[in-house]
């Protein structure tokens, strides 16, 4: 079957930076019954067209209702748009891996102009209209904050952010569900023929669960 373009990730080593602003943390989790939300920062490339309301219900809604249920956290997504030196971010580049560490280095100078915290539970993710180069349609640092999405795929945003909640490739699989196969969000060559399941396996349920096992 066709293949479209390789969502892979870049591998980030960094140890996770020591938990900073927890007293702002707790006291949004308060009303949650004590679990801080997972707040998803989603920067959209003025290359973007899209209105919001539409790329939140087809590229965050299922992913958003999926993490709730594995994590029993709260999902905010809030949307940021026409934020010169990040939504106008140059993207396309033949090495991804630069364009990850300018694009970290970035959300960084985000979080300290915000007092955001360094949180296992904050994200960052820049939206685009087209992969980054003709392999690669996103990237994510394992276990880190920071992540970019094309929204050439439904799935595309459920994956880069599965990798930021530390979800893996290997553990992705293709079911057959209503008559047709599908894939989990963490498939690194979705096919064209294929549906989206837009869910995690157990497997990868499980690595989220317990990355965040030991955050409020």
């Amino acid at each position: 079957m066709t293949t479209m373009t390789q969502a892979t990730v870049a591998i980030d080593d960094t140890p996770w930076p020591a938990e900073q602003n927890t007293t702002l943390a707790r006291s949004l989790a308060a009303p949650l019954g004590g679990k801080i939300p997972i707040f998803i920062h989603a920067f959209i490339h003025d290359d973007v067209t899209q209105p919001q309301s539409e790329i939140f219900a087809e590229h965050f809604l299922p992913m958003v209702k999926e993490l709730e249920g594995v994590t029993g956290r709260r999902v905010s997504v809030q949307f940021i748009r026409n934020q010169p030196t990040y939504t106008d971010f140059a993207y396309m580049n033949e090495d991804e891996l630069v364009t990850m560490k300018k694009w970290r280095d970035r959300t960084h100078d985000y979080k300290v102009e915000k007092n955001l915290p360094s949180t296992r539970t904050t994200k960052f993710i820049l939206l685009t209209k087209s992969a980054l180069n003709d392999r690669v349609a996103g990237l994510a640092g394992t276990g880190q904050q920071a992540a970019i999405a094309s929204l050439k795929s439904a799935a595309n945003v459920g994956h880069e952010i599965g990798h930021t909640l530390d979800a893996l490739h290997e553990n992705s699989e293709v079911f057959y569900r209503g008559g047709w196969w599908c894939e989990s969000y963490m498939i690194p060559n979705p096919k064209l023929l294929v549906g989206n399941c837009h869910t995690f396996t157990e497997a990868n349920r499980a690595r989220i669960s317990n990355f965040l096992s030991n955050v409020p």
